[in-house]
């Protein structure tokens, strides 16, 4: 079997396979694991540009945060401006330090995007390209498209009309900047949610998660906000957001030039209309997509995905 995409959803299906004696080849255009499970590395300190936080809703999402928590990859986070009364947790020493762990032991090539998969025979083959333009082919009998819905359909479609479905599916996409500051920001919360109509969704201070360091934030715009600058110069993207962070935070003029400044843009950050099935398979249970936009816009959806999947492919 063959999983393009180490999101969680594929980590998730990926691992319970192989833990069933599955032999799994793990695909992942990215150089490393996790998808929006994201964090970068600066000299200014490290920021979680994707997800900030995990919830848990259900026993198996609960049992792998513990797990993650007893070997020091994850930890409860408290921020001033909280307003769930469920508790967060997130990686440490970043949201990416979860994929990382998840991926231990398994058959995973990172930096190698999936361009085509072609049916041959009983078989299919996946042609693919790494990042220097190397050419790959992965031959599999069964092959599981766990990325965003637009691009698994892409994938899909052509082989089998039953991923039509997929265009249903409506994901958001996502602006995400990161900026370092050289002193604390005096009276700012670490957590501040846009109201309708502000440019910003959410205000996060990185520097208050576990595990960090320094006076770092982490912005993400609102998804029609970032929907209308998807083609614009990141420069005045930045701009943009930094005039709202001056506003939501009330600081105004009173905030100080970022040392550090960086924008990443999220093309399917959040799901509007899941597909509200776990997965999707096609008749001969060969080909199969999931994620996250199968069910709702959290990660734990994701693993949810993920996990149904295994389970139903283990039942064939």
């Amino acid at each position: 079997m063959a999983v393009i995409g180490a999101g969680l959803a594929g980590l998730s299906l990926t691992r319970h396979l192989q833990a069933q004696g599955m032999t799994v080849k793990l695909i992942e255009k990215s150089d490393r694991p996790g998808g929006r499970l994201s964090t970068r590395e600066t000299p200014f300190g490290s920021f979680d540009v994707g997800a900030q936080y995990l919830t848990n809703r259900t026993p198996a999402f609960a049992a792998l945060i513990n797990l993650l928590t007893s070997g020091g990859q994850v930890a409860a986070w408290k921020p001033s401006g909280k307003d769930s009364a469920r508790p967060w947790w997130t990686g440490v020493p970043g949201m990416s330090t979860i994929p990382d762990a998840l991926a231990r032991s398994l058959d995973i090539d990172l930096g190698v995007e999936a361009l085509g998969i072609a049916a041959s025979g009983d078989r299919f083959e996946i042609s693919a390209r790494n990042r220097d333009g190397t050419e790959h082919r992965y031959t599999a009998n069964q092959v599981v498209a766990a990325i965003p819905a637009p691009q698994a359909r892409t994938l899909l479609s052509p082989l089998d009309p039953v991923f039509e479905t997929l265009d249903t599916v409506q994901m958001a996409p996502c602006l995400s900047a990161a900026l370092a500051f050289g002193a604390p920001l005096s009276g700012v919360r670490d957590l501040i949610r846009g109201q309708q109509g502000e440019a910003l969704a959410q205000i996060t201070r990185n520097s208050s998660k576990p595990g960090r360091s320094g006076e770092t934030f982490v912005i993400q715009a609102m998804p029609g906000w970032s929907r209308e600058r998807i083609d614009s110069p990141p420069a005045a993207v930045l701009a943009e957001m930094l005039i709202a962070m001056r506003f939501q935070t009330g600081l105004g003029a009173d905030l100080p030039p970022p040392l550090h400044l960086d924008l990443d843009f999220w093309r399917y950050a959040l799901v509007e209309t899941p597909l509200s099935s776990p997965f999707l398979a096609n008749q001969d249970n060969t080909l199969f997509a999931c994620g996250d936009w199968c069910i709702a816009a959290r990660a734990e959806a994701a693993h949810q995905s993920g996990l149904a999947l295994a389970e139903h492919i283990l039942s064939l």
